[in-house]
């Protein structure tokens, strides 16, 4: 019985090879919406371009959407049994934007409500179209409680779709709120604390996936020591360093 398995193995292993190497080396007719036809076999591919090898040895690359759909298929068929090696790069950056605020007065203090919103810029270097592109992020911000700062977390998703080659997006993330704490004039705090504080975003953390795997991480300035141990959500906090 397990000689059987064996050899059930080895024959359906065989039966694979043969099927990916027919993929990679069978001369096929390609064909463009307007009629003309060229005999080649794929060389290589991309979600965008395909690197075609003709039967004079000539080395062709062209836009998949030159091709009429069946050929399309075929071109997304031979990529799916010949993934490519992908050396993964990304620049990263972003900046905070205020959204909205609200002001009231609580006894002899001023207390200003901030929605503030980081907007992150992303550049694709990986050197290919990339598809299914999203990223996890972490908003890191100081928060007051009790006179003291505490750095909290804030944890949301973007989904960037289709990324080319050197594309660069810029996306929102949720909004985080945010407090500015003043008091009325000639007032002070009896433990000694400033008559003026405010909270602020120090830093971001992205994890970007490609097709639900991730690949690349990247890390902003003022995100603190230990951060990726964070858990997700606004519930854990970092004492600040």
């Amino acid at each position: 019985m397990i000689l059987k398995n064996q050899k059930a193995r080895i024959l359906c292993l065989s039966l694979s090879l043969l099927a990916k190497e027919a993929l990679q080396a069978e001369p096929k007719t390609f064909t463009s919406p307007d009629g003309r036809t060229l005999q080649a076999e794929i060389i290589s591919a991309t979600p965008d371009r395909v690197t075609l090898k003709t039967t004079a040895g000539q080395t062709l690359v062209a836009p998949i959407d030159k091709f009429i759909p069946a050929d399309q298929e075929d071109i997304a068929a031979w990529r799916k049994a010949n993934p490519a090696k992908i050396n993964y790069r990304f620049v990263a950056d972003f900046t905070k934007s205020k959204e909205g605020s609200s002001k009231i007065k609580q006894g002899n203090i001023f207390v200003t409500t901030e929605r503030w919103v980081c907007n992150l810029k992303l550049i694709n270097q990986s050197g290919q179209t990339l598809e299914d592109v999203s990223a996890g992020y972490r908003i890191f911000f100081d928060q007051l409680e009790r006179g003291e700062k505490i750095t909290r977390s804030k944890a949301g998703r973007l989904d960037f779709g289709t990324l080319k080659a050197l594309q660069q997006v810029v996306v929102k993330t949720d909004a985080v709120e945010l407090q500015a704490i003043e008091l009325e004039g000639g007032y002070y705090f009896t433990d000694g604390s400033r008559a003026r504080q405010k909270e602020g975003i120090r830093g971001i953390l992205i994890d970007i996936m490609h097709e639900g795997k991730k690949v690349f991480t990247w890390i902003s300035p003022g995100v603190p020591k230990g951060a990726e141990r964070v858990a997700e959500g606004t519930g854990g906090s970092l004492s600040n360093p």
